[in-house]
């Protein structure tokens, strides 16, 4: 392909602009014409009304009259009165350009770019043209690029020039006809040339359209055959799964389910009926009952004759899941044990023994369901809770243990739906939105550090009720730097005073696993009333009896963390509060709090996340699997991302893509992607 030639083939690039070019990542002709602008001047010539002090504008004007010139040292200053619209006087003027007086003569026709003083009645000049294409231009978009080792916009935009007139005409366009059919889009050299010489605003937008939809569809296409190729598309097992799994579910959950979890449960049993291994991700908020949907897809699982493996993080919510799940599933005859660390080795020995010969159902656990001891008769089922917090290879050691398995993962974390589908978009998605009835809603305040004894006496009022309340503080001990924060070293020590009479107890993550277990341990147990932690309670297990949480310093954290940290209340059926405590003075930390206060709905809360900071910030600037695209937009283009999904899913699904001659192009281009070479087996 000629773009994929070294960038020094464009006609006025040498040697010295080749390697900064390089240096910056862009080593092809292909590269070059895909680095586009981060933002667009527009330079079109608007009417004096649409003038506005102080702003940058874009003029037809007339020179009347002969230019005149100051000089301040070696410092020039032009001038010259011009007409506007052939109706309206100005002054026009030029700092530093001496050569322009001779240009500037009596009925000269220009345009003029700067910024416009409505008091002085002045423009003050920083681009000028004087062609007469120029003087009759209705709208012109000047690009401004990312400077690249010391190369200016100006000097880029020349590059462009260059490499657009060489090259531009001969880029490959990989998507096939249909789609450009079917979405009315231009061809992708039309929108690379309107990305870079656009000429109206509509230019820029169907060039985005272009753009958005081939990155997203082709990125799509390439997480659906990895997929392909881990699972394989026809390899797994079809589970034989009864009609009256549910009403025989239904019939022993405390409540009754909501839509959303009757929703995801018949995508789960639709997926463990089909031939292909399901690789499917439950993401619900914080106490929308993912773990009863959870549940029901292990009963599914037994009932079809296969064995399951719920994997959490750590023993404690391992524990809580085994005594949750012993009313639920017990009562359907499901046999279950648990496997964790502190399991003594003669039990672990007769589970190993049971579970090898078929004769448990469920095995729950924590990392100890990864070692080489654990062997299933028949494993169809895994089920990870918190996914994130396991690695995919650890994830791969449980899938191994049976043939191509079943695979639902857990994520209490709302992720916006675009940055489902570009982290997770080889996987299918369940959404729970609703919370389960019996659930109360969490009533949250925010108060100024001077209010701080009105949210003591609010704890100390839930506690002589016989509820637990949790102190959050962003520091494990006081900082020199920051002497103003309060550490939870420091409140532990403070708040024993302030709640005297009651047991108040520390929570850090330097703690040891096992110092950090006893302490939940106690607090569970209501001989802690009063818990002081960092964020290591983010996800923890259910306290029923733990109402109110107090946040300090809350402008200190992330709006997801806020949630998750608020979530470990209004885990049972009494109210519960969450305060709050900040003096936060910027912003973008005033609008965190506010929206904590304004709405309990954590995908409504991940939304305005992502709008505030930004996908790389919400996911957190190491998170490995956000793509980076040039011009799609994972804040903005969610109907994109769902179409450009669903249109790959269909075509790899396509016997004849493999074989028919418009798909020629995509095919090439697929065989490019790492350990392909796929199509032709």
């Amino acid at each position: 392909m000629e773009q994929s030639l070294p960038v020094s083939h464009v006609v006025g690039i040498g040697k010295a602009k080749a390697a900064l070019l390089e240096d910056a990542g862009i080593r092809t002709v292909d590269g070059l014409l895909h680095f586009f602008p981060v933002r667009y001047e527009d330079k079109s010539v608007k009417p004096f009304e649409a003038f506005v002090h102080g702003t940058q504008v874009t003029a037809r004007a007339v020179v009347e009259g002969a230019a005149k010139i100051r000089w301040t040292g070696k410092r020039s200053t032009v001038s010259a009165a011009v007409r506007i619209d052939g109706r309206v006087r100005l002054t026009a003027m030029w700092f530093n350009q001496p050569y322009l007086r001779q240009k500037l003569v009596d009925g000269q026709v220009l345009v003029v770019s700067g910024r416009y003083d409505a008091v002085r009645k002045v423009i003050v000049v920083s681009q000028t043209d004087f062609s007469l294409a120029a003087a009759h231009l209705g709208g012109a978009f000047t690009p401004v690029y990312r400077s690249v080792g010391g190369m200016s916009s100006a000097q880029l935009q020349s590059v462009m020039e260059r490499a657009l007139t060489q090259f531009g005409d001969r880029l490959p366009d990989v998507l096939p006809v249909q789609y450009r059919e079917k979405y009315r889009l231009i061809s992708h050299p039309q929108a690379v040339f309107a990305m870079h010489r656009p000429r109206s605003s509509e230019d820029l937008h169907q060039a985005h359209r272009r753009l958005a939809f081939e990155e997203f569809f082709l990125f799509q296409l390439q997480l659906q055959w990895y997929r392909a190729q881990e699972t394989g598309v026809q390899e797994g097992t079809a589970h034989n799964v009864p009609d009256d799994v549910m009403d025989q579910f239904a019939a022993v959950v405390p409540y009754p389910l909501t839509e959303a979890q009757r929703a995801a449960c018949s995508q789960i049993v639709a997926d463990m009926r089909a031939p292909r291994a399901m690789a499917r991700l439950l993401q619900g908020d914080v106490g929308s009952g993912k773990t009863w949907v959870a549940f029901y897809a292990v009963f599914a699982a037994t009932r079809s004759g296969a064995q399951s493996a719920l994997m959490a993080p750590t023993e404690l919510l391992a524990e809580q899941h085994f005594r949750n799940a012993e009313p639920i599933l017990g009562s359907l005859g499901v046999r279950m044990r648990l496997l964790t660390g502190a399991t003594t080795e003669s039990a672990r020995q007769e589970t190993l023994q049971a579970l090898a010969v078929g004769q448990i159902d469920l095995l729950i656990g924590t990392h100890a369901l990864l070692t080489d001891r654990v062997q299933f008769h028949d494993l169809g089922l895994v089920v990870t809770d918190e996914q994130h917090r396991f690695g995919v290879a650890q994830r791969s050691v449980l899938r191994d243990k049976g043939h191509v398995p079943d695979v639902l993962m857990l994520t209490a974390t709302p992720i916006p739906r675009t940055l489902a589908l570009a982290v997770y978009g080889d996987l299918d998605v369940s959404v729970l939105r609703e919370r389960p009835a019996g659930r109360q809603p969490i009533f949250t305040v925010w108060l100024p550090f001077a209010r701080e004894p009105y949210a003591i006496r609010l704890a100390r009022r839930h506690l002589a009720r016989g509820e637990q309340v949790y102190v959050v503080a962003p520091l494990v001990d006081s900082s020199e730097a920051l002497t103003d924060i309060r550490s939870a070293t420091e409140l532990v020590v403070r708040l024993q005073d302030e709640f005297a009479g009651y047991q108040t107890d520390l929570l850090h993550g330097r703690m040891s696993t096992a110092d950090k277990d006893a302490v939940m341990r106690r607090f569970l147990a209501g001989e802690v009333h009063v818990l002081v932690s960092t964020t290591v309670i983010e996800v923890g297990i259910d306290v029923p009896s733990a109402t109110v949480m107090l946040i300090y310093h809350a402008e200190r954290f992330g709006l997801a963390q806020l949630h998750q940290l608020r979530g470990r209340v209004g885990r049972g059926e009494r109210e519960s509060e969450c305060v709050l405590l900040s003096d936060a003075g910027n912003d973008m930390a005033r609008a965190r709090l506010q929206t904590m206060v304004d709405t309990t709905d954590g995908f409504v809360i991940a939304e305005r996340d992502l709008e505030l900071r930004g996908p790389g910030e919400f996911l957190g600037v190491r998170q490995s699997g956000l793509p980076e695209f040039s011009v799609g937009d994972l804040t903005r283009d969610l109907k994109v991302m769902e179409v450009a999904r669903d249109e790959a899913s269909q075509l790899l699904s396509q016997p004849d893509f493999w074989l028919l001659p418009r798909y020629g192009k995509l095919r090439d281009w697929m065989e490019h992607i790492p350990n392909a070479g796929w199509y032709r087996a």
